[in-house]
């Protein structure tokens, strides 16, 4: 796996995940994560896990947000990560954008208008206001990059599975920290994941790689 906010934060052997609506990342290595996923298989109902999603999406390119530089589309805030994780709160806020590139994927990527309604009907996550500025990003670089979005995909097989950057929904990132809620306070590996996915299930979700 490789971080693609910002070189160095990780190596290959670590896993990254990314707020779906304003980059959010936090991190583990492979270990860590095998830990993580049987505490989650353990604490979160089989009916969650095991429930085909129809379109799954991966994490977008940065190339398709382009437009999006500048201090206006730089978050001003985020959300609470719990007591014990103001350093990893803080590291956050100052690696929260891709360079220049602060991507919004509630903006229609062409023009950056935002609470853009139309969808790429191929990626499933990438917006659009209009089909001008759909046919407008295709043609200049989206064709080239989008990425067909998995069908029926389950929660498990992304925990489960390699690099792929898929998206888990805001509804299982909900279920996943109300499983880890009920064991965060005698494990520290579950509390700081329970911070994660609680903030997380209130932007959208995250993707995962």
């Amino acid at each position: 796996m490789r971080a693609m906010f910002q070189s160095g934060d990780l190596d290959s052997s670590g896993f990254c995940f990314f707020a779906f609506a304003a980059n959010l990342p936090t991190n583990c290595n492979n270990s860590q994560w095998a830990e993580l996923v049987r505490r989650i298989e353990r604490c979160v109902d089989a009916d969650i896990l095991d429930a085909p999603v129809e379109h799954r999406c991966f994490k977008p390119n940065e190339q398709d947000y382009s437009l999006f530089k500048g201090e206006q589309f730089r978050p001003k805030g985020m959300p609470a990560m719990g007591p014990d994780t103001a350093a990893q709160a803080e590291s956050v806020r100052k690696i929260m954008c891709i360079g220049d590139i602060t991507p919004d994927y509630n903006r229609c990527a062409a023009c950056t208008k935002p609470n853009a309604t139309s969808r790429c009907g191929k990626c499933k996550v990438v917006k659009y206001c209009s089909r001008d500025c759909q046919a407008k990003h295709w043609k200049s670089g989206h064709k080239k990059c989008c990425q067909k979005a998995v069908e029926n995909c389950t929660l498990r097989s992304v925990l489960n599975g390699g690099n792929d950057w898929l998206h888990i929904t805001a509804n299982e990132c909900e279920a996943i920290a109300k499983g880890l809620r009920s064991i965060q306070q005698s494990d520290p590996l579950a509390r700081k994941f329970f911070h994660y996915f609680d903030a997380v299930s209130n932007l959208g979700g995250c993707f995962v790689g």
